[in-house]
Formats: structure tokens, sequence, C-alpha cells
């Protein structure tokens, strides 16, 4: 690490030490010559043993780990960016596997005088062993890179995604890195991106930096995500309410009426009992199982209602802290709905 490096590449991380290593070894044969990146790993308070395998880890690129206590990737994240030295830093979940050109494509993106962030494309591997679940996220996500590779298509701050990305370092200093009271899933990046564009940075989407995406959660294992991004939702819009019109939160009746009464019900039966959404997981297990032709539909379905039982959660404690503010979150009809079913 004696000469600065071009690139510093962060993956954050948490009790994931083989996925590490395998995007370590993806890393062996960039176009992008080997002193002029560097990897920063982020351990996020795991207990796998995988900062000690970082550091034992020999390449012909720099490479070390960084350990904190377990406070969120957006804490992790921050770790790395503020250790980097890199002008211009990639981050990178720890599922990724990099391709040759990965960040060859990120730094000749950041060339020039204009000011950016690039999102790089992130497809999602699929394999005979494949389960449906990762099977579906794969067709949702290839879809939505195709939007974002569509010519003359400008990106939003509601397609970033930061599992790969870059942007200058003094960029994101400069920014203030991420926001930290995002502690667990969802919307960070959103966050991120919209204080980046507010500075004049322009978002990007790059089909070139590519890395392969390696998902492998069930739907019972996502479960816990899709309700805690109901939840990030609305710390998301108490910070910027001037764009909750633009994310999922002000979509609640944009469903066919039968979704909106079931969807109703079980939220109001969530109030009751907290076993709603392990019902709703064992359910879809059992579909999983059956494979019925409308699969696709019921995923989308039991993610909808995990999403709003995650945000209708974070708007009661919301609301008993600060009587009144529910309206202010631009989601006060949907509260109503639930309040009224």
């Amino acid at each position: 690490m004696n000469a600065r490096p071009q690139v510093s590449v962060v993956v954050p991380t948490y009790q994931r030490r083989e996925s590490v290593l395998r995007l370590l070894a993806s890393f062996q044969n960039q176009t992008l010559p080997c002193d002029r990146f560097e990897i920063i790993v982020s351990v996020d308070g795991s207990s796998d043993g995988t900062a000690d395998a970082v550091r034992g880890y020999r390449a012909a690129f720099a490479v070390a780990a960084l350990e904190s206590s377990n406070r969120g990737r957006a804490g992790a994240c921050n770790a790395g960016i503020r250790a980097s030295s890199g002008a211009v830093v990639v981050l990178l979940d720890d599922d990724m596997e990099a391709s040759p050109g990965l960040l060859s494509a990120h730094a000749a993106a950041h060339e020039g005088t204009s000011r950016r962030a690039v999102v790089g494309a992130a497809p999602i591997v699929v394999t005979s062993e494949s389960g449906p679940f990762v099977q579906y996220m794969a067709n949702g996500f290839r879809s939505r890179l195709e939007r974002m590779a569509q010519p003359g298509y400008r990106l939003r701050f509601r397609d970033t995604y930061t599992g790969n990305f870059s942007a200058p370092r003094e960029a994101l200093l400069a920014a203030g890195g991420f926001d930290e009271s995002f502690r667990v899933y969802g919307h960070e990046d959103y966050e991120l991106a919209l204080r980046l564009q507010a500075t004049g940075i322009e978002l990007t989407y790059s089909a070139d930096a590519l890395a392969y995406q390696h998902y492998d959660k069930t739907f019972a294992a996502f479960a816990r995500d899709g309700i805690a991004r109901g939840r990030t939702a609305v710390l998301f819009a108490a910070k910027h309410p001037e764009v909750v019109d633009r994310i999922k939160l002000s979509e609640y009746r944009q469903w066919p009426w039968r979704w909106r009464t079931l969807r109703a019900v079980l939220l109001s039966l969530g109030r009751v009992t907290d076993r709603v959404p392990g019902w709703v997981v064992s359910s879809v297990e059992r579909l999983e199982r059956l494979r019925p032709r409308r699969l696709d539909k019921y995923y989308t379905m039991a993610i909808d209602y995990l999403y709003w039982y995650g945000a209708f959660g974070a708007m009661r404690e919301h609301r008993i802290a600060t009587p009144g503010d529910t309206p202010q979150l631009g989601v006060g009809s949907a509260s109503r709905e639930i309040r009224g079913a």
C-alpha cells in the first residue's frame, strides 16, 4: 500500500466468511492492474473467523480487514470508506463475484470532469440447484437491470443499490457517508443516493461494471428483510418527506381490492398476535412444495404484506413517540384504512 491506489473496494460483511473468500478469489483476474486497487473488508462484528481469514489471504493486490462491533451495514460501509485511500470507492456486497472487467469499468466511468456515482450490473446467479424463490428474485432483478440499461434512461434514487456501486471518495465523505441510523435492512442506499444528488452528483448505470450476485436466501430467510424494509421505509420517509410519493410507502392502494381487503385483515390481526408473519411464511412454503403456476404472484403478495407489517409496526411506534406525525410521513390514508379494517 505504499503507492496510493486508484480504486478502493469496500466490502461490508457479517457472518459470511466463505462468501468473502469467494469474492476475494474473483479479484485475482482483474483487468485493472493489481497495484491500482485495494480491498478493505469491513467485518461488522462477525464471529465466524472472517477477519482472520482475510488477514491470512495471500494475493497480488492489497487486502485488509477492519473489525468493529455489530452496528449494521451502513456503519460497516462508513468504516471502510474512512479507511480507504483510493480516489474512487467501489462498494460491493459480500455475496458478489467480480467479473474481470468490474474495476476497470468503475474506474473508467469516473474519468473526466463529471461527478457521478455508478450503479453496476449485479445479475443474480441461477443454477439447476436454485430454489424457486431465488429464481423469482433473479427474474425481478433482471427486469430492473434491463430497465436501467435502456438508452436515455435517467437513474433515480429509487433505482440505486449499493451492493455494486462506486463514487468518488471525497464525494462520499462530503455527503457524510451512509446514515448509520439505518441499522437493519433497507433504504440506506436510497438515502445516500438522495444526498449525493443534492451535492451535484449524477447517478449513472454501467452494464460493464459487472458483478454476479450469489443470492441464496429462501423465502423464510428473506422474511426478516421484508419486514425490516417496511420499517426502514418509515425512517426514510421521516428524513425525506418531500419524496415519499416516489417510494412504495405511497402505494398502499395500488393493488386490486381483493388483495387490499385480505392484506388489511392480516395487518389488523397482526395487532392481536405476532404470529401472523409466521403463518404467511408457512403458507408460502407449502405453496413452494406444490409449485402452482401462480407462485410468483403469491411471492409478490407475501412480500407486499411483510413490507406493510413492518411499516405499520414502525408507524405505531412513531405515533406513540410523536403523536400526530403520521400524516407528515405521507401515509395517512393507508394508516386510516388499517385502523378502520
